[in-house]
């Protein structure tokens, strides 16, 4: 009975090694090979001479032969695991082996279970050298991208600088017609450039997130100002709310927030003929050390559909091809955005529908100062159209005048009312601000963000103050240039000059 017991098992065993693709290698306690499949001898180039080899010259990794005991790696016992396997001719292969150790009757043996992964290891190998080389072609094309957009920016930036001085020259209303139109192009070209800049600045993972101290609701202003006259322009109306019991100060990148919301907001004027836009900001979260903000941008433009919303953030890409060619643009904005709003760990996200208007949502986490009291703010709930602001149904109080240097301007053009010296405090204030930061980024060549600074501080200055519009210019063509030591010697005299003015004219 034993016997036809053990001319089965060996029926059994040679029907399942000799169909697998496995290596299957028996050993007895000594090492020597008693057993083996078809599949190994092939792979390994042996013949009936395996059967006077040892198993630790086949597997030299994983059992070794020390004063006639076998020693199997724990790593190779009863878990798969990556070895080498040798040859007769002593060359090698990757396997990935399993070792079992039995008992039958009185004798041990161990068997061995590989499998042969030249194959899967020759593909990684090709798969890492594409990779490498797709790094490589990436790197050397954002370096190229890089580099052309810097090349591009000095002559634009200083066709720029020499329109802004044209404007504060006596032209005919042609001349003045032809130098819009230059001065427009040049700046729609540089926004081209920053978008390039930043982009392979993102893709490099060279974008850094700083973080400072910033008046919220100051940011949200500067924000508005920047693209009140263009909703203006379009006769489209403007809601903005912000939450009352968020703080006033917060810790985190001003500038990259602006361009985020500049981004969203220049999106949903460009696709909105009709109607409104609406900003609101609340907040979701708040500990000791830091706050978390959601902030909404509605519009009711053309929307987008259910389709068209994979291809929204992706790089170099408009939902439409007939967008690009009606609107312009370079697909770069909202893609910028979410990289930037994913560096600092937050999310973005759009909910839409076609001929229906659009609403992005982006949350962000800001620090907290330390040790600093919070002032009660009333929340920013207002309305703005071609005629001014006002909240609805409200008439416009001092009391609910903005605090920041776009009022008057507008206010002004709609001849509706007059700020008084509270806005001109504040105006003056905000000026030796920016100067304050002006000096920081010129010392720390940080170029880009001290020409937006220079760009926004001439922008700031009264018509009326030629001089220091002047000097301005001068200064900002020397940042263009990342002239430091020039920057540092015009912004002291600039500084000079602000502070013989006593009085800011509104």
């Amino acid at each position: 009975m034993k016997k036809r017991s053990s001319i089965k098992e060996d029926m059994l065993f040679q029907l399942f090694s000799e169909h697998s693709q496995e290596l299957f290698l028996v050993f007895d306690q000594k090492g020597l090979v008693i057993r083996c499949n078809k599949v190994a001898l092939n792979e390994l180039g042996y013949e009936d001479d395996i059967y006077s080899t040892y198993i630790y010259d086949i597997f030299r990794k994983a059992v070794k032969h020390s004063k006639e005991q076998l020693n199997i790696n724990t790593k190779y016992q009863d878990k798969v695991a990556e070895a080498v396997a040798y040859r007769k001719n002593q060359t090698c292969f990757p396997i990935n082996l399993k070792i079992v150790n039995t008992k039958v009757g009185r004798r041990y043996l161990g068997i061995c279970c590989a499998v042969n992964i030249s194959t899967e290891k020759r593909a990684m190998f090709e798969l890492r050298n594409i990779k490498n080389e797709l790094k490589l072609s990436q790197k050397v094309k954002n370096e190229f991208v890089a580099n052309i957009t810097h090349e591009l920016r000095t002559p634009v930036n200083g066709i720029l600088g020499l329109t802004e001085n044209l404007f504060d020259t006596e032209l005919s209303p042609r001349q003045l017609e032809t130098v819009n139109i230059i001065h427009r192009c040049c700046f729609n070209m540089n926004a081209i450039i920053n978008d390039l800049l930043d982009f392979t600045k993102l893709a490099n993972n060279k974008m850094v997130i700083e973080q400072r101290e910033f008046d919220f609701r100051s940011f949200i202003d500067n924000m508005i100002a920047f693209n009140i006259n263009k909703i203006s322009e379009k006769g489209l109306k403007l809601l903005v709310n912000v939450a009352d019991d968020i703080p006033n100060r917060v810790i985190g990148d001003e500038l990259r927030l602006t361009q985020v919301l500049n981004n969203l907001f220049s999106n949903a004027i460009k696709f909105t003929s009709v109607g409104q836009i609406a900003l609101e900001v609340v907040k979701t979260a708040q500990t000791d050390r830091e706050v978390e903000l959601f902030f909404m941008v509605m519009d009711t433009g053309i929307g987008i559909s259910l389709e068209e919303k994979d291809k929204l953030f992706l790089s170099f890409s408009q939902v439409d091809g007939s967008i690009s060619r009606r609107f312009g643009g370079t697909g770069l904005g909202l893609s910028i955005s979410k990289m930037l709003i994913e560096n600092m760990n937050g999310t973005i996200a759009v909910d839409s529908e076609k001929n229906k208007g659009s609403t992005f949502t982006f949350s962000v986490r800001l620090g907290r100062p330390n040790d600093k009291k919070e002032e009660s703010h009333k929340g920013k709930d207002y309305y703005c159209n071609t005629k001014g602001m006002i909240r609805p149904g409200h008439e416009l109080r001092q009391s609910q005048v903005l605090d920041t240097d776009y009022v008057g301007r507008i206010l002004e053009k709609s001849n509706l009312v007059t700020v008084d010296s509270t806005a001109e405090y504040h105006l003056g204030q905000k000026i030796n601000d920016l100067t304050e930061r002006l000096t920081i980024c010129i010392e720390m060549e940080n170029w880009e963000k001290a020409e937006e600074i220079a760009a926004y501080l001439r922008k700031m200055l009264p018509n009326k103050e030629k001089e220091l519009r002047n000097k301005a210019l001068s200064l900002l063509l020397a940042i263009r240039k990342e002239e430091h030591d020039n920057s540092v010697i015009l912004l002291n005299e600039l500084e000079k000059c602000l502070n013989e003015v006593k009085e800011w004219e509104i």
